[in-house]
């Protein structure tokens, strides 16, 4: 487990290897990951001390606009200044203390990409990176650890939070884009960057597409840059879609060409066929693992381990699996196509959707249980669009970057600040339905459109093929429709879980024992433990996994016995 602590007023450390660094009344705990270290800043003074952990890609601009002579200087000079982190681009987290005035600054950057979570009761605060050394030290401490039902009625219907709650009762997650100020116990919330879809230009599709490039090109040049900086390899995602086609594809027309590509899904989808093309075709190094034995479904408590109970279990497939068998010396950002789906495009067809009243009902991986949940969270949002990127996107789907950072950092251009604020202020009928990105492929990259698109069941993603796509998705549609009436599950997609759990009789055993074990000892409330057993005797395999997830976080930070 790698990641920071930082304590104050408490004297358990977490049990794990790591370092300690002893101060006052507080310590700090390190495990780096280390990929760029000359990019983290530990500074301890008289006056404040300070931690700056990740990576950045402006070095450059904030050392000019700091007047100071190097990277360190510059981060120093802006902590004490309060400069953090709105002036920064990149992935990074950290905390200020300030002696004098007795107070914390803790924060994580626009976009979440390094988590942070806190627990504050009165002058006992514990800061980290990493949610299992929290509730290690509170174990250690006593202080009671229990599972907050509400995060518990996300992860059984949303699939992963929806807000900063974590799966802890009492302990919060720093929300993207916000940093927290603690002081005599009370913690005070401050955003400082927020995404904006109103602001709308006026502009041609042509200068559309334009901007949309140099965004682009220049978040994947910021990206790719930082692992030629530390001599690295480019470890970069490949699939049938678009979205990680064009950032592999983007990076090797702009010289970046020492790429590994990879691919995990179910053997012979499009998935895999298309992406071994694409690789092959660009001449990249291309790994691929099928996921066609299950054995990742197996992976229950080490995935929540490492996810920190954050999203629905196996939302990440095999991708845990996969980079475990790495050599990860060669590498120090995983390169994904995050927030393509939702950036350039929307989720959206309609305007009125788009920018109506934010609400709940939207994006559920299970609407077989129904809760009511606090409607006061979407005040925070201005439209349905915003409230969905935000917590689909960014919370749910990126949530997976909290187990690829076991292995190595990770990063998306789509969710680039840049790039992202660049796209949301074009006119919504450029993005909606794909329009625009797909006019910006086929008119900057028309090459890249040669290969099949697996939404589009393997027809190119062009405009002249649309007729050939309708066909297509009417037979595949057909297909599922018959499979439907046979009771059949259907396998043409690229993680078929439902068809692999009724094909696999132990994967089923192996969800009924641990589901039977795990609620005989679990500490759940009766009610909430009434619905789990309905959502798991009566969903499908996705559902089941949502409550074994729920189950596994509690075995993981509660006192409840080891299965």
């Amino acid at each position: 487990m790698f990641g920071w602590l930082i304590a104050k007023n408490v004297n358990a450390v977490p049990q794990t290897e790591g370092t300690i660094h002893k101060y006052q009344n507080y310590y700090l705990f390190t495990n780096f990951l280390n990929k760029f270290p000359e990019d983290r800043i530990e500074y301890t003074g008289d006056e404040m001390d300070c931690l700056f952990d990740g990576y950045i890609f402006d070095k450059n601009d904030v050392i000019a606009k700091s007047g100071q002579a190097s990277w360190k200087e510059a981060c120093i000079h802006n902590f004490r200044n309060q400069i953090i982190p709105e002036e920064y681009r990149g992935a990074f987290c950290g905390y200020v203390m300030k002696h004098a005035a007795g107070e914390i600054i803790a924060y994580t950057d626009h976009t979440g990409n390094k988590p942070a979570f806190y627990y504050c009761d009165k002058d006992r605060v514990l800061i980290s990176s990493n949610l299992n050394y929290i509730s290690r030290v509170m174990k250690q401490e006593k202080i009671p650890v229990e599972i907050d039902e509400i995060a518990a009625r996300y992860l059984l219907t949303f699939g992963s939070m929806i807000d900063d709650r974590t799966i802890i009762r009492n302990v919060k997650r720093i929300l993207p884009g916000h940093m927290i100020v603690i002081k005599d116990g009370v913690v005070e919330n401050r955003q400082y960057y927020s995404m904006d879809n109103t602001n709308r230009q006026k502009l041609s599709e042509d200068e559309a597409i334009e901007q949309i490039d140099r965004a682009f090109r220049n978040a994947v040049r910021r990206e790719f840059e930082k692992d030629v900086e530390y001599g690295y390899r480019h470890l970069v995602d490949l699939s049938g879609g678009l979205d990680s086609r064009m950032v592999c594809w983007v990076a090797h027309d702009m010289g970046y060409t020492n790429q590994v590509n990879f691919t995990y899904c179910k053997s012979g989808y499009l998935d895999h066929t298309i992406a071994e093309r694409i690789a092959l075709h660009l001449k990249h190094s291309y790994l691929f693992m099928p996921l066609d034995d299950v054995k990742w479904l197996f992976d229950l408590d080490e995935i929540v381990e490492k996810n920190m109970g954050a999203a629905l279990y196996n939302g990440i497939t095999g991708g845990n699996r996969f980079l475990s068998l790495l050599n990860m010396s060669h590498f120090g950002i995983e390169h994904t196509g995050i927030g393509g789906d939702s950036i350039p495009s929307s989720f959206y067809a309609e305007e009125s959707v788009a920018y109506g009243k934010p609400e709940f009902g939207r994006h559920m991986y299970s609407r077989t249980l129904q809760f009511d949940y606090d409607n006061t969270i979407l005040d925070d949002y201005k439209n349905q669009e915003i409230f969905a990127v935000f917590t689909r996107s960014i919370l749910g789907t990126a949530s997976s970057y909290i187990i690829r950072q076991n292995y190595v950092e990770t990063r998306s251009p789509f969710l680039d600040v840049d790039f992202l604020n660049t796209c949301l202020s074009l006119p919504f009928e450029y993005r909606k339905k794909y329009n625009i990105y797909l006019k910006w492929i086929n008119t900057k990259y028309p090459e890249a459109t040669e290969f099949g698109w697996e939404k589009w069941g393997g027809v190119k993603p062009k405009p002249s093929h649309i007729w050939l796509r309708r066909l297509v998705t009417l037979k595949r549609l057909a297909k599922m429709k018959m499979d439907h009436i046979l009771g059949k599950e259907d396998s043409d997609n690229m993680n078929p879980i439902e068809y692999w759990y009724a094909k696999d009789i132990s994967l089923q055993k192996y969800y009924n024992g641990y589901f039977k074990k795990a609620m005989a000892e679990s500490q759940i409330t009766e009610q909430l433990k009434k619905d789990m057993e309905y959502l798991f005797q009566n969903g499908n395999a996705t559902e089941k996994g949502m409550v074994l997830t729920v189950l596994a976080a509690e075995k993981q930070y509660c006192e409840v016995s080891r299965l």
